[in-house]
């Protein structure tokens, strides 16, 4: 049982390229429906991963890639179609990369600390889901443009907040980190 969420993630990633070929074959009826069964699939792995208490390293930044290539691929390709604008990907693309980078400079990847997001960080991807869910709900003549732009704003600020957010908790875990450190010497 301890593997079931993260074939669920898995399998998100592998929907990944079925997604951008609908869109770009105009097929958004399909991508409206798929993109709603992979929105759904990245709250079941974490509900089913806490209710079965199967938690795991690898798990956790599974998920947390499969989130992030699922919203950059759909934000790309929404720009493409003109639909989204570029600079909403690339503040997107951006907090991304940063938090990654932090994270690969504190090697979270060999130590045993599973992924954990914050409050904040959690609220940018469900919006950021139902963002490129009401995309596509416009691109199937139901939901206005005026919705995309309120969701568009509400994700811009959610993204710089939530990357403010995580530098301060990164230079508070380095500080932390470095005193005991120095404590120990």
């Amino acid at each position: 049982m301890n593997y079931i969420p993260n074939i669920i993630s898995g399998i998100r990633i592998l929907f990944i390229p079925v997604f951008v070929f609908l869109l770009i074959n105009s097929n958004y009826l399909a991508c409206l429906y798929l993109f709603f069964i992979m929105g759904m699939s990245d709250a079941l792995d974490g509900f089913i991963a806490r209710n079965l208490q199967c938690e795991s390293v690898f798990g956790s930044y599974l998920d947390a890639i499969a989130d992030k290539i699922m919203i950059n691929t759909s934000f790309y390709f929404l720009c493409v179609i003109y639909v989204l604008p570029y600079y909403l990907f690339l503040i997107v693309l951006l907090r991304d990369l940063f938090i990654f980078a932090g994270i690969l400079n504190n090697n979270s990847f060999t130590s045993n600390e599973r992924m954990r997001p914050i409050f904040l960080s959690k609220m940018n991807t469900f919006l950021q889901i139902i963002l490129v869910l009401i995309c596509l709900l416009f691109l199937n003549n139901l939901s206005s443009i005026g919705l995309i732009q309120d969701l568009t704003n509400a994700v811009i600020f959610t993204s710089i907040f939530s990357l403010f957010e995580y530098i301060y908790s990164y230079k508070s875990y380095i500080t932390q980190k470095s005193f005991r450190f120095s404590a120990d010497i």
